[in-house]
């Protein structure tokens, strides 16, 4: 029994002990190449990500992303580590915030139900402090009861790979929103608008209820769908109707101008089939179906319908063509 745990050790000593020569190596090489130290963890980390992304055997996979977690919090321990952008990075996420307060890396481990755990940390300045503090995510999501109204800190995490942070503020808050992916399970896809602030103690906080007019009362927005779809969020300019307050005396109805403005859009979720209840493997987006949230006094409220066009959109300039007359003399 002792002769087995030492094996054990001895294998899990020798890794990491390879591992380490390894990174020794690309740090020397890499420095050969004129790379800064922090390009060179950089490179080891993409490489180390690729790893555990090409690995087949589910162990093995989440070893690897331990390893990969534990070099990433070191490297961001280091001493102007928030500096370094993170050009390079393309196989997990790191998104600032553009007041430069905090960056937030996450990622996703596909396990062999085919279901997604996602990963992360957020690196933040501490005021009090003086300095860079960790939080680390892990993918909380099948233990929250609610998970649309539930508000908590980091160790309530909502877990997703984030590729959008759209900072907003009122008078007590600046709201860090954030647009996210989540692969889910192998049945549906997930796609969340997330909320972000920090108490007074700069602990990160998950969710709030500035979700002004949507349907549901939520702290964040999570769209639940089809594996086989493609839902589109984004922060985007498009053109919204609002109302000018006054009736049109021929219709009798109220008008509307349309004004462009910066937004959250999204495809409406629709049923596969019009007699199918809400169930989320079988809502597919419908891309003519646009809706929104605008940005107002540091809340965002709904809009339930988005024209859809983009106004940043260079159109072509017009250029006249003669007309085209149907003669039949000429067949």
């Amino acid at each position: 029994m002792i002769l087995g745990e030492f094996c054990i050790f001895a294998h899990f000593f020798m890794k990491k002990i390879i591992c380490y020569i390894i990174l020794s190596m690309l740090f020397t090489f890499s420095y050969g190449q004129k790379k800064s130290e922090f390009q060179v963890w950089e490179d080891s980390l993409i490489h180390l990500r690729d790893q555990v992304m090409a690995e087949p055997d589910e162990t093995t996979r989440l070893a690897l992303n331990e390893d990969f977690m534990t070099l990433l919090e070191e490297v961001l321990q280091m001493p102007n580590s928030f500096k370094h952008t993170w050009d390079s990075v393309q196989n997990f996420s790191v998104l600032a915030s553009p007041d430069n307060v905090f960056k937030i890396f996450t990622w996703y481990v596909l396990k062999k139900d085919f279901s997604i755990e996602n990963f992360g940390f957020i690196q933040v300045y501490n005021e009090k402090r003086k300095k860079y503090v960790l939080f680390p995510l892990y993918d909380k999501r099948s233990t929250l009861d609610y998970p649309k109204t539930v508000v908590g800190n980091h160790n309530r995490w909502f877990g997703a790979v984030y590729y959008k942070l759209i900072p907003i503020k009122n008078k007590d808050f600046t709201y860090y929103t954030l647009l996210g992916w989540n692969g889910n399970n192998l049945f549906t896809n997930q796609k969340v608008i997330e909320v972000l602030h920090f108490n007074k103690e700069t602990t990160p906080v998950f969710g709030a209820r500035i979700f002004k007019n949507y349907p549901e009362k939520v702290s964040r927005v999570i769209f639940d769908y089809s594996k086989n779809a493609v839902l589109h969020l984004n922060y985007e300019v498009q053109e919204v109707p609002v109302s000018t307050g006054k009736m049109n005396p021929k219709t009798k109805q109220m008008d509307y101008r349309l004004v462009s403005s910066p937004m959250i859009v999204f495809d409406q979720l629709i049923p596969m089939e019009d007699n199918m209840q809400a169930i989320p493997a079988y809502m597919v987006p419908e891309s003519s179906l646009n809706q929104g949230f605008v940005e107002e006094d540091g809340r965002w409220v709904f809009v339930k319908t988005v024209r859809g066009s983009n106004p940043d959109k260079v159109r072509p300039a017009y250029q006249h063509k003669n007309r085209q007359i149907y003669n039949p003399n000429n067949q």
